[in-house]
């Protein structure tokens, strides 16, 4: 599962980097249009970055799961403390968008935990 885990760090560290680069332009509370797109976004982006790669490790049932919880793990850990911090390090989001980010953080993870849940098939060479 140590894949995984550091998977899931990555995709935190791309993420968070996207956000602090580019954050202003999802976060919008005049437009709440964009906002709304990004939690749609999250979507396909989050199956995009999870069942693959439970196909691609052979991982099925409760693996499948667990790999879910390692993905999903780093970033909320990380994320815990990173939020305390919100106006410090992503300086181009106002303060006050704090708990929209926090509830898209929520939304993000819980999808990701979902797709532990997916029924994936993989071949298998026999």
């Amino acid at each position: 599962m140590r894949f995984f885990l550091c998977w899931g760090f990555g995709i935190w560290l791309i993420a968070s980097a996207v956000f602090r680069l580019m954050g202003q332009y999802f976060f919008i509370l005049e437009k709440p249009f964009l906002m709304i797109g990004a939690y749609i976004l999250a979507i396909p982006l989050i199956w995009l970055v999870t069942v693959p790669i439970y196909s691609l490790k052979k991982k099925s049932g409760s693996k499948q799961l667990q790999a879910a919880i390692c993905i999903a793990l780093p970033g909320m850990l990380i994320d815990a403390v990173v939020l305390l911090f919100f106006d410090t390090i992503f300086t181009n989001l106002p303060a006050n968008l704090d708990r929209y980010f926090a509830s898209w953080l929520l939304w993000a993870y819980s999808l990701i935990l979902l797709t532990g849940f997916i029924k994936t098939s993989f071949r298998t060479n026999h």
